[in-house]
């Protein structure tokens, strides 16, 4: 059985475990179950990620997808491309063997931009949106790592990627292609990582977020464990599209449900 894992509000939340999560994925582990964590969190590099699970204590060598290696999967090797976005969407350019333009330096304003690529990052200005904005009215595309409008935190839900993407939209007036969840690219990543070409009939996505991780579920056509340790109550679960397969306080509590 394959299990694909959001990272925030099913692993950690505010950079902190959440409560039974780190046994689960072990659990997990010690019965073979075939796992990889799937997040549309964009600003770190993929070593990040992985070092983040590992100080958990999990092994994730090799077992995270981000919405930025699915974003840079749209990107053709010796494009030009201005990343509006963390480190992590550079590195998944620049490993794609395209060049990464950070709009904040100097550069040749009048050369050719074949792409902007949207992630998430703090430092996003006035300034940045202009030089976008500019690129995508001498027709270079637009693509997105998610559009997810928050993020949660321990301290309660702060503007996500989605928030500055419809900026850069708006101002570039283009409508942006969406990498991450729950959009095909990142599908294809998953599936490809997994090694199917079609899923089994246990195969499931495990979110907080029915609008990404239970739409990706239907993309892939796996099962949608939904759980309560992110950004959707249980009230709200009652009402969600798409309905879940199963509902579970925590991941840990999933697991249990599913595995016995």
């Amino acid at each position: 059985m394959a299990w694909v894992l959001d990272l925030d509000g099913v692993i950690w939340l505010g950079g902190k475990p959440i409560e039974g999560s780190v046994e689960a994925v072990k659990r997990l582990d010690s019965e073979g179950e075939q796992l990889l964590f799937v997040t549309n969190f964009s600003a770190l590099r993929k070593a990040e990620m992985e070092a983040k699970l590992n100080d958990f204590g999990l092994d994730a060598t090799d077992r995270v997808i981000t919405s930025a290696m699915a974003a840079a999967s749209l990107i053709e090797p010796g494009e030009r491309v201005l990343v509006c976005g963390g480190p992590g969407v550079t590195e998944a350019v620049q490993a794609r063997g395209a060049e990464a333009i950070d709009p904040s330096h100097h550069f040749d304003r009048n050369s050719s931009i074949d792409a902007v690529v949207v992630g998430f990052h703090k430092n996003f200005d006035f300034d940045r949106l202009a030089v976008c904005a500019r690129a995508l009215h001498q027709n270079a595309r637009l693509i997105t790592t998610n559009t997810d409008p928050t993020y949660p935190t321990a301290d309660g839900l702060l503007p996500g990627n989605g928030s500055i993407t419809a900026a850069v939209a708006t101002a570039g007036k283009v409508d942006a292609v969406v990498a991450g969840k729950p959009h095909q690219p990142v599908a294809k990543m998953i599936m490809r990582h997994l090694g199917k070409s079609d899923p089994a009939v246990n195969d499931i996505v495990v979110g907080d977020l029915p609008s990404t991780d239970g739409l990706l579920a239907n993309e892939l056509n796996f099962r949608f464990g939904l759980v309560l340790s992110g950004v959707t109550d249980a009230n709200t679960a009652l009402k969600l599209n798409p309905q879940p397969n199963m509902v579970s306080a925590n991941l840990a509590s999933l697991v249990n449900q599913v595995l016995g």
